[in-house]
């Protein structure tokens, strides 16, 4: 009953703030999803089983594998969680770890099933600390206690699949400038009987950290880069780990996703997994640690709230323009900007021109634009690191024309978000989200000097010369296409 009024609260909240329509699609894509997932937990046990088969390559690992050191803050946890918490650290396959609990508690509850645990288990670590220093500060003596060459983050609550550290020990020896690895997750109910939700992530992607901390966990990170990071900030808690990510990923020389469900939340009623109001104040210091990030990069931009908590959209700052633009016959030959009209089907070459500042490439002829449109675009494609950006197309349905992909995100319970309905928002809202894009939409925007010393190109060799000169390739959600009927 108490879930439901809360439910309900929630519900009559977003209502008056986006309105009736967004809420209908919100629920309708969860039950949607929800019912692809349905057969998620046997796919996942039989990961587990494979994780265990290789116990014997773990063991041989660790002879010469780095130490990870395992960072917990705790603070008042329940027995009961505590013990499953360390228990799925201390039964990991790859067993060259430390486990490093500092504890805020008032009480002595955490510091005695502590001491139990280092009496049977050296690879326990415990501080008392003299007080409640607060997630960031507990979280750096955790730190501080560390002998590891890497540090991994794990909540009080939460725990780690078998596999967790062979996988991320595996891929750090493998890849020997990796300073830092993270891991798809899940959740899972209080009582350990339950997984669901699970987090496909893609392989790192700047652009997309912006929006949202899709890394969040298991991420580990080379000890002396944390250090060097300086460590977690009290003044973003709340969204401390998503300060100290972007830090950490800013210096990193190379970062590592391992497309495995390694990590598990619990889903309790205090807890962000489940209740996302419960932390207000978390979303705003995750808009304040973006605002930091772009503010140290030297990047220009606002960062905004959007209709889903955690969510954000970036804002970079561009030319403005009183032209009225709003199909792309009024758009060609504006704002240094010529169209490029390109079969999709047929896959030919178009003619690179060489008297403008951008080109737009489309495969849609008759439009309607969203206002503000090429101004989106040029915000994105005027910064120095970027090539092309993509629009996001709706056919005549209102169903997106083609898929949103980023590189290494493997979702095998959906199908891309070709055809979704306008009003939905996809897989974690992608659809909605600023990213770095493996392949252009249906409409995209071209810095015309990088195509300089080439004549006609496909679509394909296109991207491909962009992606050789090392430049981005990202999608702007604002940028909206509605093909005319």
């Amino acid at each position: 009953m108490n879930r439901m009024v809360r439910l309900c609260g929630r519900g009559l909240r977003y209502v008056r703030q986006y309105g009736p329509a967004r809420l209908y699609y919100k629920i309708k894509e969860r039950m949607a999803r929800n019912r692809a997932e349905a057969g998620y937990e046997a796919w996942l046990q039989e990961r587990i089983g494979e994780e265990e088969a290789a116990a014997g390559q773990a063991e041989k690992l660790a002879e010469n594998g780095p130490l990870i050191s395992v960072l917990v803050p705790a603070y008042d946890t329940p027995p009961l969680f505590l013990r499953q918490m360390m228990e799925s650290v201390l039964s990991q396959s790859y067993g060259k770890l430390e486990l490093c609990i500092a504890d805020g508690s008032p009480s002595d509850t955490v510091e005695r099933i502590a001491e139990e645990y280092m009496r049977k288990d050296s690879r326990v670590r415990y501080q008392r600390l003299s007080g409640n220093l607060g997630i960031s500060g507990n979280t750096n003596a955790a730190l501080s206690m560390a002998k590891g060459e890497f540090a991994g983050l794990l909540d009080h609550d939460d725990l780690l699949l078998p596999g967790a550290l062979y996988e991320t020990a595996k891929a750090l020896t493998e890849t020997e400038e990796a300073d830092a690895v993270y891991t798809d997750e899940d959740k899972v109910d209080m009582e350990l009987m339950h997984h669901f939700q699970p987090h496909f992530k893609p392989d790192f992607n700047g652009e997309y950290l912006l929006s949202n901390n899709y890394i969040c966990h298991f991420f580990v990170v080379r000890r002396e880069l944390a250090l060097r990071a300086g460590g977690f900030r009290q003044e973003f808690d709340g969204a401390q780990d998503y300060d100290f990510i972007l830090r950490c990923t800013e210096q990193a020389r190379k970062v590592l996703h391992i497309p495995k469900v390694l990590y598990s939340w619990r889903c309790h009623a205090s807890s962000t997994a489940a209740n996302p109001e419960s932390k207000l104040y978390a979303y705003d210091a995750g808009k304040r640690a973006v605002a930091a990030h772009l503010e140290r990069v030297g990047t220009p931009g606002e960062v905004l709230g959007t209709s889903n908590y955690g969510f954000h959209r970036i804002r970079f700052p561009g030319r403005g323009s009183e032209i009225l633009i709003n199909s792309f016959a009024n758009l060609n030959g504006q704002m240094g900007i010529n169209v490029v009209y390109y079969d999709k089907a047929c896959n030919n070459s178009v003619i690179i021109f060489r008297n403008c500042d951008y080109m737009l490439f489309t495969c849609v002829r008759r439009a309607s634009l969203s206002e503000g449109f090429a101004q989106e675009l040029l915000s994105c494609c005027e910064r120095p690191d970027v090539g092309l950006v993509c629009a996001r197309v709706y056919d005549r349905k209102k169903r997106l024309s083609s898929d949103i992909r980023m590189k290494g995100a493997a979702d095998p319970f959906g199908e891309g978000m070709k055809g979704l309905r306008k009003g939905c928002t996809g897989y974690f809202h992608r659809a909605e989200l600023h990213q770095e894009v493996d392949e252009p939409t249906d409409c995209f925007l071209v810095k015309s000097a990088l195509l300089e010393e080439t004549e006609r190109l496909t679509i394909e060799e296109l991207c491909a010369v962009i992606k050789k000169q090392g430049y981005r390739m990202v999608y702007n959600p604002w940028a909206v296409v509605y093909e005319s009927r």
